[in-house]
């Protein structure tokens, strides 16, 4: 499952590795004469040169514009002991890329009339605690307050035993709520789960058999599916550890632990399908794309400044160098994905590893965004840099002072010195952050932003932090 905490944790490690790479590429002088510029497969061999090796796992990746493949190439191997080489048909378990099959599945059950996006949950599990409160859009959006299951403490021990869906939605069913329905956002696998034992209900199929007829199998996509219970299958790759300077084989999931929220295989050839069936609304329609890749208004967001980054319906929502970014990532032990899509370019990348944690310098998001960058070259603008504010009052700095609830024991203090903003987690060095204007904010690199939201009588009551399409809600703590 992806790590969605970002700067603002203090998890997220950003890839300086590859931005190395790309800067030194991007810089070196050129040589006199009549010399060509490096072509995109010199480009992203670059990406790979230091940490991919002729006996070590590595990844797939292809590029594509315009409906046609412009890239694609297999780094590494897929089995290190067999010698067997990553090629794009390749299959690799994609993780939380799953969520967007599940919304699909969802939203053309919608479309059909056999349900609806704000039904409650208790149409279709009657007895779930308070089901009247949570949609099916709470469920799509991570806004339901249902406690994220595999952040549960001993959810790893497990994860080698195979689950049903119906033992898997018991074990968090009685969970206490992390917060009212939609009144937050928190990334929460146990939605998608129990979407995907919806789509069962409804359908009266099998998750696996509805997405093969639905989808797969009308979109020619043959190496796609649900990872089968007790593993194994033909032309995988094997998932791989990069610990202690070291490179050992991962734990080896058993996938009915994360269900429908993360249990799919796919090749990077299929991902390119998918992207361009579901552009060509061939997957859902215009207006159910529509509802899909826009980011729904929370309790005490403020709808005079609706957002254009954060999560849709089963999409990440963002902006690269000012480009809208239709996107998901995937991470589980053994295997990180990421799929992009620029719709102003047309554009498709897909990157699949088979080594979490990561060999230096191969975060799968990076990556697939430097790529994106790389292939369509001068044509996407460079990357804006917000500009500071010299003109936010004191006292617009003075009411964003105090506590924030980031959530799961974690609070986020700021402060204001001498007119300059600090902000600070507990065990972390605290950091400046720069006004744009009386309510955002951005660090020095201009890698993540915090938003101060107002309630109707200009008192701050939330901050929204976003890194690379992630978001954390982080309600103020009254009186502090």
């Amino acid at each position: 499952m992806p790590l969605n905490p970002g700067l603002f944790h203090g998890i997220r490690l950003i890839g300086s590795h590859v931005f190395l790479v790309v800067v030194a590429l991007l810089l070196a002088p050129r040589a006199q004469g009549s010399e060509a510029p490096p072509t995109l497969d010199r480009q992203v061999d670059a990406l790979f040169a230091g940490s991919v090796h002729s006996d070590t796992p590595g990844a797939a990746v292809l590029v594509a514009r315009n409906g046609k493949i412009a890239f694609e190439k297999g780094y590494g191997l897929a089995n290190v002991d067999a010698s067997t080489p990553i090629t794009c048909d390749t299959r690799f378990r994609i993780g939380s890329i799953t969520k967007q099959f599940t919304a699909a599945a969802v939203l053309r059950l919608a479309e059909q009339g056999r349900l609806r996006i704000d039904d409650p949950l208790s149409r279709f599990v009657p007895d779930w605690p308070r089901g009247n409160q949570v949609t099916l859009r709470h469920l799509l959006t991570h806004s339901s307050g249902i406690h994220n299951f595999t952040a549960k403490p001993g959810f790893a021990v497990h994860v080698r035993e195979p689950i049903s869906l119906e033992k898997l939605v018991a074990s968090f069913k009685n969970d206490p709520y992390d917060f009212n329905p939609g009144e937050k956002y928190s990334y929460s696998n146990s939605g998608y789960v129990l979407l995907g034992w919806i789509i069962e209900k409804v359908s009266g199929e099998s998750y696996e058999t509805y997405l093969r007829k639905t989808f797969f199998e009308p979109l020619g996509m043959k190496d796609t599916g649900v990872y089968p219970s007790g593993g194994g299958l033909p032309k995988e790759a094997l998932g791989y550890s990069f610990e202690n300077g070291a490179i050992h084989r991962a734990v080896d999931w058993d996938m009915s632990n994360v269900a429908t929220a993360g249990e799919i295989y796919s090749t990077a050839h299929d991902l390119f399908r998918w992207n361009e069936a579901l552009f060509s609304q061939k997957v859902i329609s215009a207006r159910s794309m529509h509802d899909a890749f826009t980011v729904g208004v929370l309790k005490d967001d403020d709808p005079t400044h609706p957002q254009d980054t954060g999560y849709g319906l089963g999409w990440t929502i963002d902006r690269l160098n000012g480009a809208r970014e239709i996107s998901h990532g995937g991470e589980l032990a053994g295997f990180g994905s990421y799929l992009l899509r620029l719709p102003d370019y047309n554009l498709t990348v897909v990157v699949l590893l088979n080594c979490v944690p990561q060999q230096p310098g191969l975060q799968q998001w990076v990556l697939a965004r430097q790529i994106a960058r790389l292939a369509l070259g001068r044509e996407l603008p460079q990357e804006a840099k917000p500009k500071i504010a010299a003109n936010i009052s004191a006292a617009d700095l003075q009411a964003i002072v105090g506590q924030y609830n980031m959530g799961n024991g974690l609070t986020m203090s700021v402060t204001v010195e001498s007119g300059h903003v600090f902000v600070q987690t507990a065990g972390r060095k605290r950091f400046e952050i720069f006004p744009e204007s009386d309510r955002d904010f951005f660090v020095e690199s201009g890698a993540a932003q915090a938003t101060f939201v107002r309630n109707a009588n200009s008192q701050v009551v939330k901050a929204i932090l976003k890194q690379a399409g992630d978001r954390i809600d982080a309600p103020k703590i009254a009186g502090k």
